[in-house]
């Protein structure tokens, strides 16, 4: 099976994303900050972010 760039980029976000710290990531929403500034600050792309804010939304 061939290898997609798409599945590349899809993992290496995924293994950053184990990488944060979930009240950093809280404390970074409390103080204003937009999708975009929290992308930058942790090093992935705005879509995680959002990804992350709806199952936070969902699950609690």
């Amino acid at each position: 099976m061939a290898k997609r760039i798409g599945d590349y980029i899809s993992n290496r976000n995924r293994e950053r994303l184990k990488d944060i710290d979930f009240h950093d990531f809280m404390d970074m929403i409390d103080s204003g900050l937009n999708d975009e500034e929290i992308a930058k600050e942790l090093g992935v792309h705005r879509q995680y972010v959002e990804k992350l804010k709806q199952e936070m939304k969902k699950d609690y």
